[in-house]
């Protein structure tokens, strides 16, 4: 390539010779794609959205939210989750931004457009809460998001969709693509994220895009109850959700996902701990809180 770093990300000229090779190996993400599913226990995070609500009068707080802060504040202390692979080579994200859809309204027929949210190494629920509802506001309350805008103009013009398309796959290859272009682009992002359980669906595995640079596509589902064995040996129904995870195994190895994955369901389980920023630490300290579920750890 002409350019080492690109607008969006540095590349990682020494990442160790098993990271460097894999591109090569396996040259596009679904390819290199790993699939992840777990039942999440979210009791204590429906209790905490429906108190924090209840407290301010205003409905700040969701439990898709909490999900998405608990995503980056896994991320923030899992900073390999932050990588991409582009044109054979890893680079590391300059930002922390997720996309998410959006319902305009939530009915079958509704128009969906997508929401992006960029948070500050030290995330709290707090602050993501206020980020978050920006951005839902924002993406629900504009005829046309940017990057649809975009491809209005672009469908219009004879030929467009061929044209611009070729000519930003080069610009991107070369690393020479306008900041303009990449921040209006969804699926240049660090994660991809689905609520389907917003519209009562349960989760599929989603694929990964080619196009972009987002290396995780993280679906979650409706709300769900099952009975669970309680330390104390009775049985009790508690709420859960199932989050459906494909990723680019390229970007880190499997113990690496595997203690992301144990990170990010201790964090949904205690979202009092969300109140303060991500820091290290963290793993153990709410491993030692009392009802932690205990982790499995697959090695992908």
């Amino acid at each position: 390539m002409l350019f080492i770093d690109r607008v969006d990300g540095r590349r990682i000229r020494d990442p160790g010779p098993f990271h460097a090779i894999l591109p090569f190996l396996m040259r596009g993400r679904n390819e290199s794609a790993v699939y992840y599913s777990k039942d999440i226990d979210v009791e204590a995070a429906v209790r905490y959205v429906h108190r924090r609500n209840t407290e301010s009068g205003e409905r700040r707080f969701s439990l898709f939210g909490l999900i998405l802060t608990a995503a980056a504040q896994t991320f923030v202390l899992k900073p390999r989750l932050n990588r991409f692979v582009h044109g054979k080579a890893l680079y590391e994200r300059k930002s922390l931004k997720f996309s998410f859809i959006v319902k305009k309204r939530l009915t079958e027929d509704a128009k969906e457009t997508t929401a992006q949210v960029t948070f500050p190494a030290d995330v709290t629920a707090d602050s993501a809460a206020q980020i978050i509802t920006r951005a839902v506001e924002l993406a629900r309350g504009q005829d046309m998001t940017p990057d649809e805008r975009e491809a209005s103009i672009i469908h219009r013009i004879p030929f467009g969709k061929f044209i611009v398309s070729r000519v930003f796959r080069l610009l991107d290859r070369f690393n020479v693509a306008p900041s303009f272009m990449l921040e209006s682009d969804p699926l240049y992002s660090s994660a991809f994220f689905a609520n389907l359980g917003s519209i009562g669906l349960d989760t599929p595995f989603h694929h990964l895009y080619e196009w972009g640079t987002a290396s995780l596509f993280v679906v979650v589902g409706r709300l769900f109850q099952k009975e669970t064995r309680g330390s104390d040996g009775v049985y009790r129904k508690k709420n859960y959700v199932n989050v459906k995870m494909t990723l680019d195994e390229r970007i880190a190895d499997g113990l690496y996902f595997a203690r992301a994955a144990a990170l990010f369901q201790r964090l949904v389980q205690h979202p009092e701990r969300m109140e303060r920023p991500p820091e290290p630490g963290i793993a153990a300290e709410i491993s030692e809180a009392p009802g932690t579920e205990p982790i499995e750890r697959d090695d992908h």
